[in-house]
């Protein structure tokens, strides 16, 4: 019974579903770029090339930010990630630094507006364009955003063909912390459930 009543008391902040179909097919070039950003400065470049195909490197290392790329050639990025093998804290500071270089700018502006507005800062005010977000980034897949209180939220993303990495899943998860950083002194996120192409994350803040 506790179940039904958490659930009608759920609230849908944010529900996208792609016109381009259910699976992400193409990636937006910020978002490798960013990454090789983060790694260069972290340190993790040469041990990345290292791992990465010789065929791909210019590919990768020549990407424009402004490009939609095949998914192929973000799967070839994120499987040389993966192989590095490194740590959960190391992976949600590489999505954390990828949040601020691909969604700063927009939060932001987000947080400027609910300023404005007389609003009180809190990540329930990102979260609630988490499907612009998704379409700045992402060609293809879907989203649901749902919070059952003012200071806590599920956020599931589907059909993502790199969630089959680790190093995906939990650095997508740092990001959506970071992102929620610039409105909350503290934030907690956790995976609930993931598969091979679609991921739960439970976030709540103070």
């Amino acid at each position: 019974m506790s179940g039904i009543n958490a659930a009608q008391k759920s609230q849908v902040l944010a529900h996208y579903d792609s016109e381009s179909g259910s699976t992400v097919t193409q990636v937006r070039g910020s978002l490798i770029v960013s990454s090789l950003q983060t790694l260069r400065e972290l340190g993790f470049l040469d041990a990345y090339l290292a791992r990465l195909p010789k065929a791909r490197h210019e590919q990768v290392l020549f990407v424009l930010a402004s490009s939609w790329l095949p998914m192929d050639l973000a799967l070839a990025h994120y499987g040389a990630c993966e192989a590095m093998d490194l740590s959960s804290s190391e992976l949600d500071a590489i999505g954390q630094h990828v949040s601020a270089r691909i969604m700063g700018t927009f939060l932001g502006t987000l947080m400027r507006s609910s300023r404005q507005l007389g609003s009180s800062a809190s990540p329930l005010i990102p979260l609630r364009q988490y499907h612009r977000l998704w379409e700045r980034l992402l060609l293809g897949g879907g989203c649901t955003v749902r919070s059952s209180g003012l200071k806590d939220a599920s956020i599931e993303s589907r059909g993502i063909p790199m969630l089959r990495y680790r190093y995906f899943r939990i650095a997508y998860t740092g990001l959506i912390r970071g992102a929620g950083l610039m409105f909350a002194k503290t934030v907690y996120t956790r995976i609930r459930s993931a598969s091979d192409d679609t991921l739960m994350i439970d976030a709540s803040w103070v």
